[in-house]
């Protein structure tokens, strides 16, 4: 949810306030049949706070005398921001009291809307460094078909909005931050004040209020919401004291050149925290710690991010994805206006490391994963016009492909028209030809776009140690990805990682003899592909697009600078797969 548009607001209708109220602070509208509901938050000038209530029988053209609520008098430092909805046995209200402890949503029913009953907290604070450790806000709740409700609220520690789903109106389970601000624009400083406007049984769009650094607030929206798929989102992650401890200590302690992203050439430093509670994970882009409690016992992952903003995005990925991958269960940490994505331990091995010991579950996983792809490419497959901007990507960018298919053909020239033969059979195609592909689908942008984390590769997908469980991890470039793309780098995995695939290179006058050795038997099914296009066949993949995809990723990934010539695995690994892809009946 980080589509953002201005609102705008015509002069609308002036209500009727009573005498002595100088200020409204909060309002709800709800409709009943015919007739339109209001309540408001009045202050007088003397700071006394009363809820009132009005009714349209016009469709808000008129409205009666307002009356004083009965049953919600306030207390000391009420707030009365509040959301009121009408159910099937009566009128629900949820509504904010500042108290000691904080903000906090309470919940009352009415069978008038007149006089209420109160029912007790519906949303309490959050634990020490959750997004609403601080306070909840500004609920706004709506209804689905099938009878949930789901909240959207202020989360008072993060300055954004978050979310909670209940069958009842009294019980919530939260879903954390679902909406959070821009590092620039019209909501950096704050996202607040969240508000549903229905337009379909499971589907609203949400409007908020956002602040900018020069305290300027606009009315916006994220555009429409799928209700149903908002509240399948797993609960947050509970927050250690352990992991609190360690992301102070992490912050304090571990200096900037464990945080620098690392060279992979070259060893990387590996932060160790006296007391043995915070080391440092590598391979890593941005810095991951593993933290254990006071007993040596693993009690999570954290992962600061690039900053702020890069946190947020992978723990809504996360969130998103999880209703098509199993996705380790995460939450976010703030504190001082910094983000940390917390994840839990998972006691597993990357899928790529059981291509060798263990290629039986390697293959069952390898499908799985296909299944929940295409299960993913299902439910949320779109026409790449309809996106507002470009599609999500890594930083292979399309420019960065483009440029590295250029740079391919300037290293592979002295063979482009040889004849080709791989394990002794003939190619129907030189590497001109694949060049001259490469070249035209590259140019094209993509027409179909898939929600996808963006780095699905073998090492991003942990298998656990009994074997019976895994989970796809690494969410940082989530959102809509070119379809083509996304398989391919899945495809670059399955030969990159694997370790399946040797090969040697021969030249005699206009041939290039390419010669593979399989590892095991394994090898032959992944890399024909079958796995993954059979199950894919219904949906508009291009192959010759996938292929020019695969070209740059597979080489530039596989050759070193200083290979032989010719470079026989990165061109082994481009015509086995292009072969696969473009010649498969």
């Amino acid at each position: 949810m980080t589509s953002t548009a201005a609102c705008a607001v015509d002069a609308g209708v002036r209500m009727p306030i009573p005498p002595g109220v100088d200020a409204v602070p909060g309002a709800s509208l709800a409709s009943d049949g015919e007739d339109l509901h209001v309540w408001f938050s009045g202050v007088s000038a003397e700071g006394h706070r009363r809820l009132h209530h009005a009714v349209s029988a016009d469709s808000g053209a008129t409205w009666s005398p307002p009356n004083t609520v009965v049953g919600l008098e306030p207390l000391a430092g009420q707030g009365l921001s509040l959301s009121v909805l009408r159910r099937r046995d009566g009128w629900w209200m949820w509504y904010v009291i500042h108290g000691s402890r904080g903000r906090r949503v309470f919940v009352a029913g009415s069978d008038d809307g007149l006089v209420w009953q109160r029912l007790g907290v519906a949303l309490d604070l959050g634990e020490p460094g959750s997004a609403d450790a601080d306070g909840v806000d500004c609920p706004a709740v709506v209804g689905t078909s099938g009878g949930s409700l789901v909240m959207a609220y202020g989360a008072c520690s993060s300055r954004s909005v978050a979310a909670a789903v209940s069958r009842d109106g009294v019980t919530w389970r939260k879903l954390g931050p679902i909406l959070h601000r821009r590092l620039t624009g019209p909501d950096s400083r704050c996202i607040w004040y969240p508000v549903w406007l229905p337009t379909r049984p499971d589907t609203a769009d949400l409007l908020y209020a956002g602040q900018d650094d020069r305290g300027r607030w606009s009315i916006l929206t994220t555009g429409r919401v799928d209700l149903a798929a908002l509240a399948s989102r797993p609960s947050p992650l509970p927050l250690a004291t352990a992991v609190d401890a360690a992301i102070t200590h992490i912050r304090s302690a571990v200096t900037a050149d464990y945080l620098v992203e690392p060279d992979y050439h070259r060893p990387a430093l590996v932060y160790r925290s006296p007391d043995g509670r915070v080391e440092q994970l590598r391979p890593s882009t941005s810095p991951v710690f593993a933290v254990r409690d006071g007993h040596g016992h693993p009690a999570g992952v954290v992962k600061l991010g690039r900053d702020r903003a890069s946190a947020e995005r992978e723990f809504s990925g996360l969130q998103t994805l999880a209703r098509f991958y199993p996705v380790p269960a995460a939450t976010l940490h703030y504190r001082q206006g910094r983000a940390a994505l917390v994840m839990e331990h998972l006691d597993g091995v990357p899928l790529a490391g059981l291509a060798a010991t263990d290629p039986d579950r390697f293959e069952t996983v390898l499908g799985d994963i296909a299944d929940h792809l295409a299960t993913a490419a299902q439910n949320t497959l779109m026409p790449a016009c309809d996106l507002d901007g470009p599609p999500d990507h890594t930083e292979e960018t399309p420019v960065v492909l483009a440029a590295w298919a250029a740079e391919l053909v300037a290293r592979l020239r002295p063979w482009a028209r040889h004849r080709i033969t791989i394990d002794g059979d003939p190619l129907d195609a030189t590497l001109a030809d694949l060049f001259d592909l490469t070249h035209h689908k590259l140019r094209q942008p993509p027409l179909w776009v898939v929600h996808a984390s963006g780095d699905l590769h073998l090492n991003n997908v942990l298998v656990a140690r009994d074997g019976r469980r895994w989970w796809l991890i690494d969410y940082e470039y989530a959102g809509l990805h070119d379809l083509e793309y996304l398989l391919a780098k899945l495809i670059t995995s399955c030969v990159k990682h694997t370790g399946l695939l040797t090969a040697h290179a021969a030249t005699t006058h206009d041939h290039l003899h390419l010669t593979t050795r399989l590892a095991h038997p394994l090898a032959r099914r992944v890399l024909s592909m079958a796995w993954l296009l059979d199950r894919l066949a219904g949906f508009p993949v291009d192959r010759e697009r996938l292929a020019a995809h695969l070209l740059p990723l597979l080489y530039f990934r596989f050759t070193p600078e200083n290979d032989a010539d010719p470079p026989a695995f990165g061109l082994a690994a481009l015509v086995l797969s292009a072969d696969a892809i473009l010649h498969r009946s």
